[in-house]
């Protein structure tokens, strides 16, 4: 796949829909935190919930990244993604969504699995 001149990340990066600063909810059901020490890069995925036991969903996902521009870029489409998906749809989402969604480089793939990796922490603090 031909990678575009400007990265379709890059819009993602400069204005984020689901930064974590800018939420107003107090109570996550779920929190995970994960990092690439090797590109210094954080993230931090907190994830809200709806509905009834056993039939929850994610009504809200936010994100803090302290990092490159692709990593927040990557978190922000997964918060996007997350809401309204169940628990277990949201253990379904890969790294070839995130290629597929935001033409990743080779080399910018980390940030998609950084990102995986807080929402597989946020889900198990969620619950079984």
């Amino acid at each position: 796949m031909r990678q575009p001149a400007v990265p379709l990340w890059q819009a993602r990066f400069l204005r984020p829909q689901h930064a974590l600063a800018d939420c107003v909810i107090m109570q996550w059901q779920g929190s995970g935190h994960a990092d690439t020490p090797a590109a210094d890069a954080h993230c931090q995925l907190c994830l809200a919930a709806q509905g009834e036991a056993g039939s929850e969903y994610i009504a809200q996902a936010a994100f803090a990244v302290f990092g490159p521009p692709v990593a927040i870029a990557c978190a922000d489409w997964a918060c996007e993604w997350l809401q309204g998906r169940t628990i277990e749809t949201a253990r379904s989402l890969n790294s070839k969504d995130f290629d597929k969604a935001l033409c990743l480089a080779p080399a910018e793939r980390y940030a998609a699995l950084l990102v995986l990796d807080a929402l597989s922490a946020a889900l198990a603090d969620w619950g079984p």
